[in-house]
């Protein structure tokens, strides 16, 4: 056999790694190198092999541009999938090999950041470190789930009857019976130990993923993953999502719990529970990033954990901050607990990834909006964590990023009835309900939208501003959505009763000086009394019209349009000359500001239901600017 120079200079690399020492130290990242060298010749330990080659921050912020909000996953998904593909193969050749000789096993190529998970043997690991391909080699860090998740001990409820003291104190509620708003339509995936999916409260919650055919032994939507019908069991590979545990029900009661039973817990109770399963009894960084990438790739809006390893423990901090931002890059919101350790050493009390700086870390309150004593204090640093080197201590970054109710928090049992728990894991799935409100209130919303209408709207408690033990302060669900609403944000688009989604479009130029006309038409419409709404960014309001409760902002007026079309049948036309009506030639009074130029304007259509009240929303909402 030939052998290239290229070839004979890494064989004798490899023979002279025999010992940690012989890899250049950024190689081994962690405590890797001491857990190495007290390894036995045939122990496999669980390791994250990270490529050299990532796709960096600013391809993937090149893409937040990208919309619809589907487009842009896409292309952030189809860029780190493909560089992926691109630079792991001859590293997976080589622990398939080792593979068939008992030196790997548990080999888990990842794209959400390019590494791959894998259980090797000290010579394999050492072997791989010293590939140019290569970053670094890591430990996957394991803990069992009594130092992984962030609770204290639980007692029994028979429940309220009413909404819990945490809804109420966030003011949910106000949010479901003022606008309408629960959640529906958004998708959040709890990465947990399951869900308590024949809880009454629950069972008509969880996600379906549309494709796949339940219990057929396919993978039909060539997703990767067979009969993952309501999400997937990361630990044993199957579709069992059935909570083995408890403290994944309880958070999910929290997300989405609808009342049923009794008690409502959800604060989001019309959105959908995609189950990301671990045992969690030794819970692996790895598997968290597996369940993180399938919530990105199979469309979950919202991620949340109440989970988090200690800064004692060695996590790779820098894949977690990658991991974490690539996903936002996706258009994904991202939560996580901040920790359970109180206050005290600073800077390493809020827990990895809770210490990423761009997501949203989550402490604890009572219900009287007193920080408890569990929940963990800023600040982080990321000083001494390559490649970012940021946010020096002191004075640090400050964490956690907002507070919610976390002590005595009633929620679902594991299979029926409440239990109380307490812990920042209790706190994050309030805030991750918030998210899916506001993300109804307005689909358009990324993570960091979603995280300024929290910001700006939470109820700032301790030391003005954001500090580190409230961080900008307790959530206030009614505040943050109300302030969404306000800003020119409206709902998507719904199906009519005949089943289709009218389109909707501008001709001409919208202009107070102009004779020509500006239309605004839809079409796709049942032929029936229809109305336009016509509104700006202006004030705010809650809008009741006619019947139904509208998800807008303040709502200026209702304009009748003739809809021209076939009686029963959604082929309907309907428009309106918007510069003949902002001028009075239509007749009525106008509002003022469709004569000042400058102002942003929205439309919206709206056409009578079979109950003759006109709450059925035809179109999302098209605006303009109004030129001189």
């Amino acid at each position: 056999m030939i052998i290239t120079r290229p070839a004979v200079a890494f064989a004798l690399l490899l023979i002279c790694a025999s010992s940690p020492a012989d890899v250049p130290t950024d190689k081994l990242r962690g405590d890797i190198a001491e857990v190495l060298d007290a390894l036995g010749d045939r122990d496999l330990l669980p390791v994250t092999i990270v490529m050299k080659e990532q796709v960096s921050p600013a391809e993937l912020m090149e893409l937040r541009h990208f919309q619809p909000k589907a487009r842009r996953r896409q292309a952030v998904i189809e860029q780190l999938r493909g560089l992926a593909n691109q630079t792991q193969a001859n590293l997976l050749t080589l622990l398939d090999e080792r593979a068939d000789t008992g030196q790997a096993d548990d080999i888990n190529p990842l794209w959400i950041h390019n590494l791959v998970n894998a259980d090797v043997t000290r010579a394999v690991a050492l072997e791989i470190a010293a590939r140019d391909d290569v970053r670094y080699v890591h430990r996957d860090v394991h803990l069992p789930a009594e130092d992984l998740l962030l609770t204290v001990p639980a007692t029994p409820s028979l429940g309220s009857g009413t909404p819990t003291c945490g809804l109420t104190l966030i003011q949910a509620p106000d949010v479901w019976q003022q606008y309408g708003i629960t959640g529906a339509g958004i998708v959040v995936g709890v990465i947990d130990t399951g869900v308590g999916r024949g809880h009454a409260d629950i069972s008509k919650r969880l996600w379906r993923n549309p494709l796949e055919i339940p219990g057929n032994g396919i993978d039909d939507d060539n997703n990767g993953f067979v009969d993952d019908v309501q999400g997937w069991y990361f630990s044993k590979g199957n579709g069992d999502i059935r909570d083995g545990q408890g403290h994944g029900s309880h958070v999910s009661g929290t997300v989405a719990g609808d009342g049923t039973g009794g008690t409502a817990c959800g604060v989001a109770p019309g959105a959908r529970i995609m189950a990301l399963k671990s045992d969690l009894d030794f819970g692996a960084e790895g598997e968290v990033w597996s369940m993180m990438q399938y919530g990105v790739a199979n469309g979950a809006d919202i991620l949340t954990a109440s989970l988090g390893w200690p800064h004692k423990n060695n996590p790779d901090r820098a894949t977690w901050r990658s991991v974490c931002e690539n996903t936002i890059a996706a258009g994904v919101v991202v939560i996580y607990a901040g920790g359970n350790e109180g206050k005290g050493n600073a800077p390493d009390n809020i827990r990895t990834p809770g210490d990423v700086p761009d997501v949203i870390t989550v402490g604890a309150v009572h219900c009287n909006d007193e920080i408890t004593n569990f929940s963990s204090r800023g600040p982080v640093t990321w000083q001494n964590v390559p490649p970012y080197n940021d946010h020096p201590y002191p004075p640090g970054l400050k964490k956690p990023d907002v507070a919610a109710p976390g002590n005595n928090t009633i929620s679902h049992g594991m299979f029926t009835g409440y239990k109380a728990m307490s812990g920042t894991s209790m706190a994050t799935p309030h805030v991750a309900g918030v998210a899916a409100l506001l993300l109804q209130a307005d689909p358009s919303l990324d993570h960091f939208g979603v995280r300024n209408h929290l910001y700006t709207t939470a109820v700032d408690l301790g030391s003005k501003g954001q500090d580190n033990r409230y961080g900008w302060g307790r959530v206030d669900a009614l505040a943050a959505v109300t302030q969404s609403l306000a800003a020119g944000n409206y709902c998507a688009a719904k199906s009519n009763s005949c089943g289709g989604v009218p389109i909707v479009w501008t001709d001409g130029n919208a202009s107070v000086s102009s004779s020509a006309a500006f239309w605004v038409t839809a079409a796709n419409m049942p032929a029936q009394s229809v109305t336009m709404l016509v509104y700006t960014d202006q004030g705010t309001a809650t809008v009741p019209a006619l019947g139904g409760n509208l998800c807008l902002a303040s709502f200026a007026r209702t304009v009748p349009v003739q809809a021209v079309g076939t009686p029963g049948l959604c082929d309907a036309i309907a428009r309106i000359d918007m510069n003949a009506f902002g001028a009075g030639a239509l007749g009525g009074a106008p509002a003022g500001y469709l004569q000042i130029p400058g102002t942003t304007v929205y439309a919206q259509f709206w056409a009578r239901d079979s109950k003759n009240s006109f709450s059925t929303l035809l179109t999302g909402a098209v605006s303009y600017t109004i030129a001189p």
